[in-house]
């Protein structure tokens, strides 16, 4: 467990900030090294929030790109893009956070490359993956490699199930992942010098 250290936050604060979510009124956000910010939701509407949690060794050491917010089982989902304990590459960790009074990691999951390479031969130097959601029907993971163009889909248990490929033309650098409550399947975009980003929606059963 961590002592959380109250810093002030502000919204032009430079750093590599990968992911954002909202969990029982409470926002979270998950720079690259790991690090934890959390503030309450209705402090957003400032330019600056005075009362910012910021968690430094909650997490590994290693480098994240996707989180995910439970709202029913009040947790959060963090899964590393190249951390130390995936030193192998045969397996992809991630970590369940409970947040409360006392913010810490509850326990720890992973993803079998192995199953994965049955669909896609594209993970032979590991899955590195750029963020993850939940299906709210299914109960699935569907989580995007960006660098490799790859959205893979794992059961409720994070056994990999299915993996498919991303036409570059259309999916320029998948980073971010979200589904609406009835099933709809959001994939954004990252922008650069020559594309701009987007945001991609998907009806319900179009993937999957």
């Amino acid at each position: 467990m961590e002592s959380a250290k109250t810093v002030s936050f502000q919204v032009w604060q430079k750093g590599d900030y990968e992911d954002i979510a909202i969990l029982n009124g409470q926002i979270f956000v998950l720079k690259c090294n790991g690090f934890l910010y959390t503030f309450p939701i209705s402090d957003a509407i400032y330019e600056e929030a005075d009362k910012v949690e910021e968690l430094k060794t909650i997490l590994p050491k290693g480098e994240y790109e996707g989180m995910y917010a439970d709202e029913f089982k009040n947790q959060l989902y963090i899964l590393c893009k190249k951390c130390e304990a995936d030193y192998s590459w045969n397996t992809t960790t991630g970590y369940i956070v409970q947040p409360g009074d006392s913010i810490y990691v509850s326990s720890s999951f992973q993803i079998n490359v192995s199953d994965i390479k049955q669909y896609d031969g594209k993970v032979k130097e590991g899955f590195r993956p750029s963020a993850l959601a939940k299906n709210p029907i299914s109960g699935e993971w569907f989580v995007p490699y960006s660098a490799n163009k790859l959205l893979v889909i794992t059961d409720s248990s994070w056994k990999a199930k299915q993996a498919y490929p991303l036409t570059g033309n259309i999916f320029n650098q998948p980073e971010g992942i979200a589904f609406d409550k009835t099933g709809n399947l959001y994939i954004s975009n990252e922008g650069n010098h020559i594309s701009s980003g987007d945001i991609l929606k998907f009806q319900r059963g179009s993937i999957n």
